[in-house]
């Protein structure tokens, strides 16, 4: 039996003229969350790595960023 494997595509887009150092806080934007046709399981997965990702930046999730 062969199995094939297809790649992840990830793109991402920001301004570049942006100082991301001055930002301490983020949020996510839950209406663009939830139109991504996903799990939730693997939505979990995602917004986790994403939370220890910036938490390593020592950046905060809250609900005024």
């Amino acid at each position: 039996m062969l199995f094939s494997c297809s790649s992840v595509s990830v793109f991402t887009d920001h301004d570049s003229g942006v100082d991301f150092s001055k930002y301490k806080t983020y949020a996510y934007f839950k209406p663009g969350i939830d139109k991504v046709e996903i799990s939730d399981l693997d939505k979990r997965r995602i917004l986790k790595a994403n939370d220890n990702q910036l938490s390593g930046k020592s950046m905060i999730k809250s609900e005024m960023p």
